[in-house]
């Protein structure tokens, strides 16, 4: 009895993981569909930040801790993943949510005459112009708009009164008319600072998405899609005022979602950055409306399957940055960390290393440094000019002002506004020359508290000359506490001040020194 018990026994086993490993590879929605419960399956296949990651590299860093490796496909490969899905489904369209033109030295060849020749190879339907995106300037945005064989999208943005980009496009896809607008975040200008007094305007976006939804759905169109570079926050805060979008593809804050999520009627996703993933959102339709939306992520580490042609592209234009930053300028003996999540919200070495070259090279007496302006970690070993390039993408000068120390407390104390938002809070301060301390207890406006210079605390009246960017000069992540500062000196790029500060030292090898410290810490 005992032996048959055993076999009953194994055979549920066998039978349970049968079961298990049937549940895990059937999609049951296709499987519904193939029964004729959905009428029509379009498949959203999408890409987003990619941010001139043109080539493929195996990058240690990720966003929470360096001992993370991501495959950043560069977008050859990306392109035979993205390949591989649209022959899963006939009827798809091919978008990506903003942030693709800058950010790499092989995006500041040319100002990014290379991506936009690979993005044109990519077979993409439609973008959304990210904020990023205008970071060669407004008169380069809208060439590389004409030079695009797709449409890029933003439904807030004008110049001059008029829009400056396609509101949206209407596509026909297996029988159904799908209707996709773009919205761009309307801090844009703020953010960026480029275009100082300007007649280009980012406006509400709320009110933007109701006019063309109501527009769409005045067309009788079957669904609407959101090409979103407003990050999942404000999406979440839109989908709670706007009825009638059936899908968000997110942007801006470079989340990897692993399943789309809903609020009311509306999904929304995300599918990472840097080319680590693609997105596919699968829309299932049901007497003629989205009835479920399931969500999946792809990528690949075979670059045997990249594409040729893009691939071509990718070498010419890696070559051209390579050759000119192929100088070994000193070395370092450690991982030099610019973890994205970090670099926003704590005291990294890198960020130590950049400020420190920042107030020695502009004669300061302390120096203050966007976090968001730290792309990527730098692995120890040989510096080129090439890898310390990457994580300092930004066409941004060092400058040097002069202002009291009420505006560098003033300027530390909004830097913290989203802290410990590591995503988002790209206007977190670092800093060289002082040193500052957090309460983590403490809410936005009140966590400053205190700062110090050569163990003193900093005296608000006294001037004092503050190293830099031109980025946070100019007024950018809404710096205003620099607006009046008397202008002391302006230098090179922060990559070349960064580059010339390592060979004179030949070596590095930053620690952490404490000059940001958080007490009360409710969160990690």
């Amino acid at each position: 009895m005992k032996k048959y018990t055993n076999l009953i026994v194994l055979g549920v086993l066998i039978i349970a993981a049968a079961a298990f490993f049937i549940i895990r590879e059937v999609n049951f929605n296709n499987l519904l569909l193939s029964m004729g419960y959905y009428e029509q399956k379009i498949s959203l296949i999408t890409t987003g930040d990619v941010h001139g990651h043109l080539v493929y590299d195996q990058a240690n860093g990720g966003y929470y801790t360096l001992d993370e490796i991501n495959i950043e496909m560069g977008m050859p490969l990306m392109k035979a993943v993205i390949d591989d899905e649209k022959k899963k489904n006939k009827n798809s369209l091919v978008l990506d949510s903003g942030d693709m033109f800058h950010g790499t030295n092989e995006a500041n060849v040319n100002e990014s005459e290379g991506i936009v020749e690979a993005a044109n190879l990519m077979g993409y339907d439609a973008m959304v112009a990210g904020n990023h995106d205008f970071d060669f300037g407004f008169d380069r945005i809208m060439q590389i708009k004409s030079k695009l064989n797709y449409p890029m999208l933003a439904a807030n943005v004008s110049k001059d009164g008029q829009p400056a980009f396609e509101q949206y496009k209407i596509f026909n896809v297996g029988g159904k008319k799908i209707g996709v607008f773009g919205l761009t975040i309307p801090e844009s200008l703020s953010n960026m600072a480029v275009f100082g007094k300007s007649t280009v305007e980012f406006t509400d976006q709320i009110v933007a998405a109701k006019r063309v939804v109501a527009d769409l759905e005045s067309q009788k169109v079957d669904s609407i899609i959101l090409l979103s570079h407003l990050g999942d926050d404000l999406d979440k805060e839109l989908i709670k005022k706007v009825d009638g979008i059936d899908f968000i593809l997110s942007g801006h804050h470079h989340w990897l979602y692993k399943k789309a999520e809903k609020i009311n009627n509306t999904y929304f996703a995300e599918p990472g950055s840097y080319t680590t993933h693609v997105g596919v959102a699968d829309l299932y339709y049901k007497k003629g409306k989205v009835a479920k939306v399931v969500w999946s992520i792809h990528n690949s580490n075979d670059r045997s399957k990249e594409d040729k042609t893009i691939a071509a592209v990718a070498k010419k234009y890696y070559d051209i940055a390579f050759e000119k930053g192929k100088e070994v300028i000193g070395k370092s003996s450690v991982v030099l960390n610019g973890v994205r999540t970090q670099v926003r919200s704590q005291e990294t070495n890198l960020a130590d290393l950049i400020a420190d070259a920042m107030k020695e090279q502009g004669g300061a007496d302390l120096a203050l440094l966007n976090g968001g302006g730290i792309r990527e970690s730098v692995p120890k070993g040989d510096l080129t000019l090439y890898n310390i390039g990457k994580p300092l993408p930004f066409v941004n000068s060092l400058m040097t002002v002069e202002v009291t120390g009420q505006k560098v407390y003033d300027a530390l104390e909004r830097g913290l506004r989203e802290w410990p938002n590591g995503a988002s809070n790209g206007g977190f301060l670092q800093v060289s020359g002082i040193s500052y301390e957090i309460d983590g207890s403490k809410p936005a406006g009140k966590r400053l508290v205190s700062v110090t210079k050569d163990g003193k605390p900093l005296d608000k009246n006294k001037l004092f000359k503050v190293a830099t960017n031109d980025y946070l000069a100019d007024g950018g992540d809404n710096y205003d506490e620099f607006k009046d500062a008397k202008l002391i000196s302006k230098g090179e790029l922060l990559r070349d001040v960064l580059a010339k500060y390592i060979k004179e030292k030949g070596n590095v090898s930053p620690g952490l020194d404490g000059r940001i410290k958080v007490i009360n810490q409710r969160y990690k």
